[in-house]
């Protein structure tokens, strides 16, 4: 008799064992437990400082192209002025990510900064292509137009490294903010 209501005994506690490992099947853990909130540790392995260095250094060879293009005869980019706008923007953003691992705080303001330049760089990039393939300065074939249309090609050639360099660190702040990226 003692031996069969042992028995019983071990049935009903594999039975409750079986109910709760049914229970915890249909449930995830991460249902149950919140969610931890994503560390800037993320968001750093993109090496936003280096990157942003490396913003600052085409915002600055940006502005010089800008000058020397200043002093030619006019043309499209001169007259919006573009290497300069572009040349700004790029600094700024350049500056924001090189001092967001010190003031994580600003990362919104950054990636804000970055989808404006990156749009001033795409419109730079089509108004560089206009200027270089329909601009009537170039014309004749002096060392001058050659020149010019050089530096213009470098001007786009920077444009287009910026937005290379711009579009992953906006997805990946951007998925760092919005808490979207892989576990761990």
């Amino acid at each position: 008799m003692m031996a069969s209501f042992v028995d019983s005994s071990i049935d009903i506690d594999t039975q409750d064992e079986e109910d709760s490992e049914n229970i915890l099947k249909r449930y995830e853990p991460a249902c149950l437990i919140p969610k931890k909130p994503a560390t800037l540790g993320k968001f750093l392995k993109v090496e936003p400082t280096a990157l942003g260095a490396a913003q600052i250094v085409i915002g600055l060879i940006t502005i010089g192209l800008g000058i020397v293009l200043a002093m030619s005869p006019p043309s499209l980019i001169i007259i919006i002025k573009l290497p300069f706008l572009t040349g700004f923007l790029f600094l700024v953003c350049g500056s924001l990510y090189a001092a967001v691992e010190k003031y994580p705080k600003i990362l919104w303001v950054c990636l804000k900064m970055s989808l404006g330049s990156s749009l001033s760089a795409g419109i730079g990039i089509v108004l560089y292509s206009v200027d270089l393939s329909f601009w009537n300065s170039y014309s004749n074939k002096d060392q001058l137009s050659f020149m010019t249309a050089g530096i213009k090609g470098l001007l786009l050639s920077f444009t287009v490294l910026e937005i290379c360099i711009t579009l992953p660190i906006i997805i990946q702040g951007y998925r760092f903010l919005h808490g979207s990226s892989t576990r761990e």
